[in-house]
């Protein structure tokens, strides 16, 4: 069973994290988490994947508070409602994972149900840092 389970994980991952030759320092202190022998249980990856989690939270927090900085009063009430918006759909996005991963036989649906929020979390602090690095690209 754990080795089924740290298969998916690793699947999951890889193909999350997999997509850049460079992988961020959030990304690299989960996967080496998730290696330790004392995290090859369903609490342990879980607990990897929460920690990850708030951290991505964390730097998108930070980064959207850079944004913020950078952009003219009309563009920062936009990215406002837009970050406001982007809250509803992942609460609404982990509670439809929530409903189906708590349906499903088996322990291992847990860290996967965790790595829904890390997912939505990463991807948005990805995309803020992205417009950050277009608007300061000749700064």
């Amino acid at each position: 069973m754990k080795l089924t389970l740290t298969a998916i994980l690793f699947c999951f991952l890889n193909l999350s994290f997999g997509q850049t030759d460079k992988k961020h320092p959030i990304d690299i202190e989960l996967q080496n988490c998730l290696d330790s022998s004392e995290n090859y249980t369903t609490k342990g990856m879980t607990d990897c994947v929460v920690r990850a989690t708030k951290k991505w939270d964390e730097e998108l927090n930070k980064k959207y508070q850079e944004l913020l900085h950078l952009l003219p009063s009309e563009q920062k009430e936009k990215l406002k409602i837009a970050q406001r918006q982007w809250i509803e759909y992942r609460n609404k996005e982990i509670e439809f994972s929530n409903q189906i991963y708590s349906e499903m036989q088996g322990t291992m649906w847990i860290p996967v149900f965790a790595q829904t929020k890390l997912e939505l979390t990463k991807q948005r602090a990805l995309v803020i840092e992205g417009y950050i690095a277009n608007l300061t690209i000749d700064k």
